[in-house]
């Protein structure tokens, strides 16, 4: 059932012109199913569903996309938008805005994207990330996918 619901939301969010490739379903089904899974394709390959889909499909819980470009943290923030996901990048540049961290802790971003550095300690101290992590286990149990988009192999 998850297969056709997936096809069936990439279908109506691209108006009709993309059709799943099997690839994207194996990964989301994968995914969906709590296996963990391997993408090894190139740039314009349509990754980037396979990441979307499972966001979609599972309402009320977030996503966290690893990736260690800003420029490339930028490009997933915009896709992510243009499917409906509300997603923010986080990473040393982002503002320490009491507000704003707030809003990520309620889970208001179901997509964030972020920095490896955001996961450790850094320049000497735990930054804002980890220790929302380490604190708030209502935040931590709504993450269910976590994802590499640059993993080296």
């Amino acid at each position: 059932m998850d297969a056709l619901r997936a096809c069936l939301i990439v279908f109506v969010l691209t108006a009709t012109i993309i059709v799943p490739r099997q690839f994207q379903l194996e990964a989301v089904l994968a995914t969906l199913n709590g296996q963990d899974s391997v993408i090894t394709a190139g740039t314009g390959s349509g990754k980037t569903l396979c990441i979307i889909i499972p966001i979609l499909l599972r309402p009320g819980t977030i996503s966290m996309t690893i990736s260690p470009l800003k420029c490339l943290q930028a490009t997933q923030v915009l896709k992510s938008t243009k499917y409906g996901i509300p997603t923010i990048s986080i990473n040393e540049d982002t503002a320490a805005d009491p507000a704003l961290w707030e809003s990520i802790r309620v889970g208001k971003f179901t997509h964030l994207i972020v920095s490896p550095e955001q996961l450790s300690m850094f320049n000497g101290h735990l930054p804002r990330l980890t220790r929302l992590l380490r604190q708030d286990q209502t935040f931590t149990r709504r993450i269910k996918h976590v994802l590499d988009s640059e993993i080296e192999l």
